[in-house]
């Protein structure tokens, strides 16, 4: 039973995760619709763009929330077979971004 136990908590653990990652996406695109907002004014066209960046975030939450965690690996593997590449190049910008978030968030001595 402590095998189907620590399953089971690690599914409700990525499921908890994967809930806080999506709000975590719809702040980002209520951000990027706000700076948009901004953009108006001085640069229509930039602002429909942007404007346009947040709804496919917004979309990406909610698939996010809509698909189960073995549904999201899969589609990561798949995508990881088809467009190696990509990934590998994404995964490497999402480091670069970590990475200076940490270094910003450290707070100077």
């Amino acid at each position: 039973m402590e095998a189907a136990d620590t399953i089971h908590e690690a599914e409700r653990v990525a499921q908890q995760q994967k809930q806080t990652g999506a709000d975590q996406i719809d702040s980002v695109a209520k951000a990027v619709h706000g700076a948009a907002e901004q953009l108006e004014q001085e640069m229509p066209k930039a602002a429909e763009f942007v404007h346009a960046a947040a709804s496919r975030l917004e979309q990406g939450a909610g698939a996010l929330r809509e698909q189960s965690i073995g549904d999201l690996v899969a589609r990561f593997n798949e995508f990881g077979r088809k467009e190696p590449l990509t990934l590998f190049g994404g995964a490497l910008l999402a480091g670069i971004a970590i990475s200076r978030f940490l270094k910003s968030s450290a707070g100077n001595p």
